[in-house]
């Protein structure tokens, strides 16, 4: 069960952060505000409250998370048990605040203009919150 969800939880970034990159596209460059662009910005945060539902449900279960005496000192545990939480929390109340903000504005102007602001400045908490393979000693994944 555990490894499934892992791979849900890793598969799903991709589509999430394509989901962003679209939101994101269309708020600099559409004209108008259409139900696809809606739909776009309305999956996007979809599949990162999704994401949150798996990512809490591994927190509890993994065993990245460890708290001990000292686990602030581990870099590995203190970034599943602390830093990615936060990063992601963060940036998924911004994408949040930033859809919701969004849907009061009667213009396309004045419905992007939160969208391009608040997905973006998610998109780089998110970046900078995920554990890439690249990352020394998280044991990060591409899938």
């Amino acid at each position: 069960m555990y490894e499934i969800l892992k791979h849900t939880h890793s598969g799903l970034r991709w589509v999430a952060l394509i989901l962003i990159l679209l939101a994101i596209y269309n708020s600099i460059t559409a004209k108008e505000f259409n139900k696809r662009e809606k739909l776009i910005n309305l999956f996007s945060m979809v599949s990162l409250h999704t994401q949150l539902i798996l990512g809490l449900i591994l927190y509890f279960i993994s065993d990245k998370v460890k708290f001990f005496d000292g686990w602030m000192k581990e870099a590995s545990y203190r970034f599943y048990g602390m830093e990615h939480l936060a990063g992601m929390v963060i940036a998924l109340a911004l994408i949040t605040f930033g859809y919701v903000k969004s849907k009061k504005g009667t213009t396309p102007a004045e419905i992007y203009k939160p969208i391009k602001l608040f997905y973006v400045i998610g998109l780089i908490i998110i970046l900078a919150s995920i554990p890439w393979p690249f990352r020394a000693n998280l044991g990060g994944a591409w899938f």
